[in-house]
């Protein structure tokens, strides 16, 4: 039953009810990830804890490093209290349409990656609970982080619900592959997709019911090839196949032969009494392992301003959280934090002298802060765009907010790829060191899609087609992308090896590096 139904008893006892404040939010810092969450200290350092033994156990199950840090460019996990909380920040507003079946999303971004995702959701046998949402998400991460190869889409859903279902046994290690029981209503009695859509095709497009499906089924095959002894191989056959430019139905014929007796091993195999589960044993981190702090009273006040930030806006919501981070960010010109909220949020508004007034309060306490130098270099460039200046003084001066937060922080993504960004939007050639900070911030955030492209870019300018098509495969298989979509269409030119209609097309199609945004379970 709806809230609003119980609206007026509810008020009735509220009265008589003494509010309860909420708790305050926590940062939490770990090798590889950033917690916000309204917590205690020890409880966000448990979940922040969990994520990073998570991180573990898909690194030992890959024969992944175990030691890489990605403390310079760290995943951003916001929890929220609940799945309305979650959909209206997706929205950008107080209303939820649009984004109703949405569950967690994550965004991949050289300027910080992010995970929404709720604490709370349902908890019984069949429902898709938080943990099992943050999970899926943080798995997309670790495939685009990990992984350059192309993927079909059922597989990078597949890969992601695989993982999902993570659980940290009483035994102090933790179990990969549980069977994902919320899936199992739509593979036992839902509409299903044939297997030739499933290994064919995406969600896009799809309705609810047959988007379940093909998120169930992609979950199935991947369990199944995974640990059915006699489809091991098929499915290292499968993607090498895929990568050396096979359609996906030929290579899936070619790897797992009959695609009919695939499909009834599948619905055999999903009622099997007990599946396999791959048991990791990960070692507890130490105590001083992760930072726990308890954010300061601005950023306390504007912590909704950058949730709505941070999910990013649009030409109409990004004037109104301004005003909002405006408003609240009066009372805390002295907090550092406030005011970085407040730069981005003016930034995002096109208002570029209070965005820079807020950076400079921010460098006036810290003046080594890499997002505050970043923002003044971003208000430079912008300005100097604007008015279309050839001062190239002027440029160079811009440019020295990225050279100075790269001395700050060497291995930060973000300043790397915009002092290649810069040289493009003054109009001038790239010099090598400006792409060689660019294929840097490549390889420490390859999960950003418009940096992906921008690198292929590159790459097909200088006429490196081979390098160009293997950064633009896993955008085509973007499962929330449409079949045709734009990097699809640039690697078919790239096979005809027709520079002539690759240059056209760079200068006239639509950058294939648009994202969906959000995505969701």
């Amino acid at each position: 039953m709806r809230l609003r139904t119980w609206a007026i008893a509810i008020a009735g006892l509220l009265a008589a009810t003494p509010v309860v404040a909420a708790k305050p939010w926590f940062e939490a810092r770990a090798d590889h990830f950033r917690v916000y969450m309204r917590s205690d200290e020890p409880a966000i350092r448990a979940f922040a804890g969990e994520l990073e033994r998570f991180d573990m156990a898909l690194r030992k199950l890959h024969g992944l490093p175990t030691q890489r840090s990605d403390a310079a460019n760290p995943l951003n996990v916001f929890v929220v209290d609940d799945v309305d909380d979650l959909q209206r920040i997706c929205t950008g507003t107080n209303s939820t349409r649009g984004c109703r079946s949405i569950m967690g999303f994550y965004n991949g971004r050289v300027s910080g990656s992010v995970a929404f995702t709720p604490r709370y959701s349902g908890n019984g046998r069949y429902d898709l609970n938080a943990q099992t949402i943050l999970f899926h998400e943080y798995a997309h991460h670790f495939m685009l982080a990990n992984w350059s190869g192309a993927h079909p889409a059922w597989f990078v859903e597949g890969f992601a619900e695989f993982n999902a279902t993570a659980r940290f046994n009483e035994r102090g290690k933790i179990d990969l592959g549980l069977a994902a029981k919320h899936r199992y209503p739509t593979l036992l009695l839902g509409m299903q997709l044939p297997i030739e859509r499933v290994l064919t095709g995406t969600s896009a497009g799809l309705n609810a019911e047959l988007a379940d499906s093909f998120y169930a089924k992609g979950w199935l095959l991947t369990h199944m090839l995974t640990f059915e002894k006699r489809r091991a191989g098929q499915l290292e056959t499968y993607l090498a196949a895929i990568n050396k430019g096979t359609a996906s139905l030929d290579a899936a014929k070619q790897a797992f032969g009959d695609l009919a007796m695939l499909d009834r091993e599948m619905n055999q195999y999903v009622r099997r009494k007990q599946m396999t589960v791959a048991e990791m044993p990960i070692a507890q981190l130490p105590l001083d392992a992760i930072a726990v702090r308890q954010l300061t009273a601005g950023e306390q006040a504007l912590m909704q301003v950058r949730l709505r930030s941070e999910r990013g806006v649009t030409d109409k919501t990004a004037s109104a959280v301004a005003a909002d981070a405006r408003k609240l960010a009066a009372p805390f010109t002295e907090d550092p934090g406030a005011q970085l909220i407040l730069a981005e949020a003016e930034f995002d508004a096109d208002q570029d002298n209070a965005a820079d007034v807020a950076a400079d309060r921010v460098l006036a306490a810290r003046p080594n802060d890499v997002d505050a130098l970043i923002f003044k270099g971003h208000v430079a460039m912008r300005r100097l765009t604007k008015t279309k200046s050839s001062d190239v003084v002027a440029w160079k001066a811009a440019r020295q907010w990225f050279v100075r937060a790269n001395r700050v922080q060497p291995n930060a993504a973000e300043p790397l790829s915009l002092f290649y960004a810069i040289m493009l939007e003054q109009g001038e050639k790239p010099t090598a060191n400006a792409i060689a900070a660019l294929q840097r911030a490549f390889e420490l955030v390859p999960q950003d899609s418009a940096l992906r492209f921008l690198l292929a870019r590159q790459y097909l300018i200088d006429g490196k087609l081979t390098e160009g098509r293997v950064l633009l495969e896993p955008m085509a298989y973007n499962p929330h992308a449409a079949p045709d979509n734009s990097a699809a269409q640039l690697i078919a030119l790239i096979d005809k090896k027709d520079q002539a209609a690759i240059r056209d097309y760079l200068a006239h199609k639509p950058d294939p590096a648009q994202k969906p945004d959000p995505e969701s379970d």
